[in-house]
């Protein structure tokens, strides 16, 4: 038996040409699908990616408010710290008024009598000058030992004397004389 082709070589040439072609086109079109499929999908992980940014200024915004808030409350803070401080310091004035007050008015004998204490400015807030008259030399050195002595609240204490006539009666002498003291603050 004789096979004849009936198709000629062109003709099967050409059939394989096609067939090459459409793989090739096959190919190209699936690269070009796998492609496609895969910018779309960084599009996605992009539109994602923004909008999460988004929530996160969002969010952002809300801790910027706090941020500010904090601010403010550590303002007050330290506000109040030195309202503290200032309180602390008026305390601590009053103290030594009542101290010098108490203990220059606690051994005042008979015969002697304070006419004015007055309580040192700025950096001087320690120290007080007590002015006043006395009948006799005893009496005032009774009252100077007194604030001079050992354990008293008082320091650094010095007295002034001056003295006076009397303008009524037997020419008797007056002794005026400024004393001068310091209350140690409340640490010392």
């Amino acid at each position: 038996m004789i096979k004849i082709n009936l198709v000629p070589i062109k003709e099967k040439k050409k059939r394989k040409e096609v067939l090459v072609v459409f793989c090739v086109v096959l190919v190209l079109i699936v690269a070009i699908l796998g492609m496609a499929w895969i910018y779309l999908g960084k599009q996605q992980v992009k539109r994602n990616l923004l909008s999460e940014i988004e929530k996160i200024k969002e969010e952002s915004k809300g801790y910027e408010d706090k941020i500010n808030e904090i601010k403010d409350l550590e303002s007050k803070e330290a506000s109040l710290e030195a309202f503290k401080k200032t309180i602390k310091g008026i305390a601590e004035t009053q103290r030594k008024v009542i101290v010098a007050v108490d203990q220059l008015a606690l051994g005042l004998p008979d015969g002697v009598w304070i006419t004015n204490l007055a309580q040192g400015k700025g950096a001087d807030t320690n120290k007080f000058t007590v002015q006043g008259y006395a009948f006799t030399q005893s009496n005032l050195q009774n009252y100077f030992d007194f604030v001079q002595k050992p354990g008293s609240f008082l320091t650094d204490a010095t007295v002034d004397l001056k003295n006076i006539s009397a303008a009524v009666g037997n020419n008797k002498q007056i002794h005026q004389f400024e004393i001068s003291v310091k209350v140690p603050d409340q640490g010392s």
